[in-house]
């Protein structure tokens, strides 16, 4: 069976005339360094090494991206090819200069490949990340080691352990690029083979990370870091592992800095924290393809939200943040003031933590409309009610919303847990009408159930679907029950048993959240 993944060797010239190889690592879509990618970048390394005509290496990946990192399928089926460490090491070694040509993302692996290149120009458009905390792992090709040596302990630690991308300008302020340049790709692989080029013939020892020392921080850095990311990232083993590799870049050479790596990567590959994540990673992605679903979707450039509460003025904020026209209604125009000044006040506290800028925040804010009216629904492109759990008000709703909404508008409901049929039965359309649940608060949990029922149509599920894609959330479809699937397995989690065995809520809670759950099953 063939290798998936490739890399192209080719060479052109520098402004100075100098020859300069160019090895671009091809993996649609996002260049996954799977076993034809690292086979190839180590084999066009050497050959570009022997090439007297080559005076300088540029490394860099097709299309849209860099590289975004391993590929995860071989987690499971196993590895065939060169380990990336001694990838990456052959390419560190070249005595003829090796500069990543980055445009778009240099993510995990992708990010470790262009710490072992000795410079790094890169594109305003790009990012740069070693995330692998998020899967439940440390950066197992060097990124522990090399990064320190880059930009400092405290930086990595905050790099790897937060499991956040830096875009290119803060990437370029820590120090992990040396230069951004605008553009497209074409314009940042020209700097870079220039760049290259005026590297040729002169001393790269230097711009080596293996040959450098991390310099050792403050006595208590490790301690306080430590404690840090154990209340960020509760009962995760990962961050605790990162700190321990970035510890030992400071006091031991870096072969076996290397091996500390190594052997903390093992533990957590094999342990069962990572392949949940794994799951979870995995399942996220898979759960926003719908089986047998081709139609389009429908137009999402308006919204309407019923309820100025805590759960409507939430989505009335995604969907102005997803650059949505917003129409925020509430018949009680208390409420409804009431509801916009939590909104602001929502995005004040954004303003003040450095979130967002004010310019940002006005310009969402311009976006909502409050209103008393349901005539100022009729040219929205989905309505969501957000009110509370009463199954004849939300009938009475949507039996209102069938007078004045336009043909084609869906009609969703944020129930957690309400017949999404009896609902749809109050209208003459009950094709348009499903359910959107929310989790709260809206602004800031990431999931959507979209709900759909017996008579649900496919462009309403695809629409649907679509809006929770434009909201960014983790959006999943599921069948017409009592509780849907969140709320359900609420009932299942064990808690009340453990309520009904004599322990307090609170306690539940307490251990829940202990152990790395947001919050407890009460």
């Amino acid at each position: 069976m063939a290798m998936k993944g490739s890399v192209t060797y080719e060479t052109t010239t520098a402004s100075d005339g100098s020859t300069v190889a160019v090895l671009t690592m091809t993996n649609a879509p996002v260049n996954a360094l799977s076993a034809g990618v690292r086979v190839g970048l180590e084999e066009k390394i050497e050959q570009a090494s022997k090439d007297a005509s080559v005076k300088a290496i540029v490394v860099t990946g097709a299309g849209n991206a860099f590289c975004a990192g391993a590929d995860i399928s071989e987690f499971s089926s196993g590895m065939e090819g060169p380990p990336l460490p001694v990838v990456i090491g052959v390419m560190e070694k070249s005595d003829k200069p090796v500069v990543a040509a980055i445009d778009g993302v240099a993510l995990g692996g992708g990010c470790e490949v262009a710490l072992g290149c000795h410079y790094r120009i890169a594109s305003s458009r790009s990012m740069a990340g070693l995330p692998e905390v998020n899967l439940g792992l440390l950066p197992g090709a060097g990124g522990t080691q090399r990064m320190p040596r880059l930009i400092g302990v405290e930086a990595s630690i905050d790099f790897m352990c937060s499991g956040v991308p830096a875009n290119a300008a803060k990437a370029a302020k820590i120090g992990v690029f040396d230069k951004v340049v605008e553009g497209d790709k074409a314009a940042v692989l020209k700097a870079a083979v220039d760049f290259a080029a005026s590297k040729a013939g002169k001393p790269i020892g230097s711009r080596r990370l293996c040959s450098t020392t991390a310099k050792a921080p403050a006595k208590d850095t490790f301690a306080k870091k430590r404690q840090q990311y154990g209340a960020a990232r509760k009962g995760e083993n990962a961050p605790q592992a990162i700190i321990t590799c970035i510890e030992a870049s400071t006091d031991r050479p870096f072969e076996k800095g290397m091996m500390v790596e190594a052997k903390e990567f093992g533990k957590l590959l094999m342990g069962d924290q990572s392949k949940a994540m794994q799951y979870m990673f995995f399942a996220e992605r898979q759960c926003a393809k719908i089986p047998g679903l081709n139609t389009k979707p429908g137009p999402l450039d308006s919204a309407g939200v019923i309820g100025a509460g805590l759960m409507g003025g939430g989505i009335a904020m995604c969907c102005a943040e997803a650059g949505m026209k917003v129409v925020l209604l509430d018949v009680d125009a208390k409420n409804l003031e009431r509801g916009m000044n939590v909104i602001k006040k929502n995005y004040q506290r954004s303003v003040e933590r450095g979130s967002k800028t004010q310019e940002k925040v006005n310009q969402i804010l311009a976006l909502i409309t409050p209103s008393t009216k349901y005539e100022d629904f009729a040219q929205c492109d989905i309505i969501v009610e957000a009110v509370f759990e009463n199954m004849d008000l939300k009938k009475k709703i949507f039996a209102t919303l069938d007078q004045v909404c336009k043909p084609g508008c869906v009609l969703a409901s944020n129930t957690s847990y309400l017949n999404i049929d009896q609902i749809a039965a109050a209208t003459k359309r009950p094709e348009d009408v499903i359910g959107c649940h929310f989790f709260s608060p809206a602004n800031v949990m990431k999931l959507l159930e979209n709900v759909r029922g017996n008579k649900t149509s496919p462009r309403t599920i695809a629409t649907a679907m679509a809006f929770g894609a434009k909201l960014k959330k983790i959006t999943c479809l599921v069948g017409n029950c009592h509780g849907f699937i969140a709320n359900r397995t609420m009932g299942v989690s064990g808690g009340m048993q453990l309520l009904h065995n004599g322990l307090l809520p609170h306690q539940i809670d307490a251990a829940a959240e202990a152990y790395g759950m947001k919050m407890g099953p009460m």
